[in-house]
């Protein structure tokens, strides 16, 4: 996968220019204050008294300047404010872990990533943008090796709204590793050790309104450039089975006939759709959130794509004798001795409509979150159509098309249900997780019913510099479970140290969400430099 998409370059050159304007308000700011001295002086005065000044003047018991003195200082101040305040930051960051490699007997790499991340921010007035990067070597994932424009957006600020362009991070919901209402940004799914939810959320380019009162905030935004979500490849991709993490795909496909099972290898290959890019293709959003004594809700809607794909099936079948030796034999039917399914890669509409909150009961903070999601599509539960097998069976020495079952249509009802606890130097919370089919008919593959229970605890020693974590998610299905490890050590203020491990288990039957991924447990150190 690219990482570095074209639409990229204009993101960076819009970037660029918003920096530049931003030097624009504080030269119009000198042009008023010289209109100010030659004799108009409102421009001054209005912000004087509107930025408190003269309430300050009056309570304090000092002898008022004179009036030429006072407008000066009223020039010098809204002239300071409107100066370009730059601040930069960034973070150096390496990860190196082990694994038990079942197949092979002996230990190997099992993530070796570092990672260098810069941030500049710039604030005039009114006016703010920011510009954050990263470049990241990855020896164990080598597709993720190289550069990538993480922020690179501009806001500007009025008195009771903001409105935010460009390239930025919007997180929605109250769910902890979850995605619940939290639809806007995509997720990169190409790592996972020692990977958390912060290090997985893309960014969408988009514009953002906000408005602002005591009891609530309006949101409405507007996505106009589709960021999928960043998957791992297919194993029959080039180079996909010699890296940790791939999507598996049956090898061969059984089919009954009177003369037993016949098992015939499957040849795949891969295409895709064009993605969304025209202006009707735009992704639109809006939320309410309110703030009263007790409670913080919000509600908020969506209407845009899926950030995953469906998944089209094509392809047909090549026939030849059950017994190629034995040309003449009447007991010699026709069988499939090769499939060759193609995958199309289609990205479709869905809709989404949520309800959050938060409730503080002093040490204890009740969180609830709850999604609707319509008109998402799920695999089948046959992967052939029945006119298929039939085909399949005819003794014909011709190829035979392959008719697959198509995604299906369903609505799905996502539900969190959460409790947080902090004390003195603890933190304990827990969630569950809920996730419905609200038409399930038998039709697909995955069940109606899927349930999700996390624990996170952890407790910080010696003046908050020593810190020990544990958390992990169990799959109520199938019993598969996910679970990490750390004990991190903040040597200096910029400066941390942390040893942990990724354990992940099958649960029973091997169908678990996490069963997939027992083999990249790993035990890992990692390496933080901040400034």
């Amino acid at each position: 996968m690219k990482t570095i998409q074209k639409k990229h370059g204009a993101v960076i050159a819009c970037c660029t220019l918003f920096f530049a304007v931003l030097l624009l308000p504080c030269t119009a700011q000198e042009a008023g204050d010289i209109r100010g001295r030659d004799g108009t002086g409102k421009t001054a005065r209005t912000a004087e008294v509107s930025s408190g000044n003269a309430v300050e003047y009056q309570t304090a018991d000092v002898e008022l300047p004179a009036d030429d003195e006072e407008e000066d200082s009223s020039f010098d101040s809204e002239a300071d404010s409107a100066k370009p305040v730059f601040t930069l930051s960034g973070k150096i960051e390496t990860l190196h872990g082990f694994r038990w490699n079942d197949v092979k007997k002996n230990v190997e790499y099992g993530v070796s990533r570092s990672i260098a991340q810069l941030k500049g921010e710039v604030t005039a007035g009114s006016s703010y943008a920011a510009l954050s990067a990263s470049a990241e070597y990855n020896y164990r994932n080598p597709a993720r090796t190289g550069f990538r424009l993480n922020e690179a957006y501009y806001r500007y600020s009025g008195d009771i709204w903001d409105i935010s362009v460009g390239r930025q991070v919007i997180a929605w919901g109250q769910a902890d590793g979850f995605r619940l209402t939290d639809v806007l940004s995509a997720r990169d799914s190409s790592e996972f050790i020692a990977f958390n939810g912060d290090d997985a959320r893309l960014p969408s380019d988009s514009v953002r309104l906000r408005f602002f009162h005591d009891l609530f905030t309006f949101e409405a935004i507007a996505v106009p450039f589709f960021t999928p979500n960043k998957l791992p490849r297919f194993g029959f991709e080039d180079g996909a089975k010699g890296s940790l993490y791939y999507i598996d795909t049956p090898d061969s496909f059984d089919m009954q006939t009177p003369f037993g099972t016949i098992t015939a290898p499957i040849t795949y290959t891969k295409t895709q759709s064009a993605k969304p890019k025209m202006f009707t293709d735009t992704e639109a959003a809006a939320r309410f959130s309110f703030f009263l004594p007790g409670i913080d809700f919000s509600v908020s809607g969506f209407y845009g794509w899926d950030k995953n794909p469906r998944y089209v099936k094509s392809g047909y079948a090549k026939k030849g004798l059950f017994n190629p030796a034995n040309p003449l034999s009447p007991l010699n039917p026709y069988v499939p001795k090769e499939l060759y399914t193609n995958l199309n890669e289609e990205y479709y509409r869905i809709w989404m409509t949520g309800f959050d909150a938060a409730i503080p009961a002093g040490d204890v903070t009740v969180r609830l979150e709850t999604a609707w999601v319509g008109e998402r599509y799920f695999e089948p539960k046959n992967l052939l159509t029945d006119k298929s097998i039939d085909d399949l069976k005819r003794q014909t020495p011709d190829d035979v098309p392959l008719d697959f079952n198509a995604p299906v249509k369903k609505h799905q009802l996502l539900m969190l249900a959460g409790v947080d606890w902090m004390k003195d130097s603890w933190t304990l919370s827990g969630q569950y997780f809920e996730d419905l089919i609200l038409n399930h008919k038998n039709d697909i593959e995955r069940p109606m019913h899927k349930g999700f229970v996390s624990l996170n605890v952890s407790k910080t020693f010696l003046r908050e510099t020593l810190k020990l974590s544990a958390s992990g998610v169990i799959d109520v299905n199938y019993g598969s479970t996910f679970s990490t490890y750390s004990v991190a050590y903040a040597l200096t203020d910029n400066i941390s140290f942390a040893l942990g491990g990724d354990v992940y288990t099958k649960g029973y039957d091997g169908k678990g969400d996490f069963a997939a991924m027992h083999k990249i447990s790993a035990l890992w150190l990692k390496g933080t430099f901040t400034w």
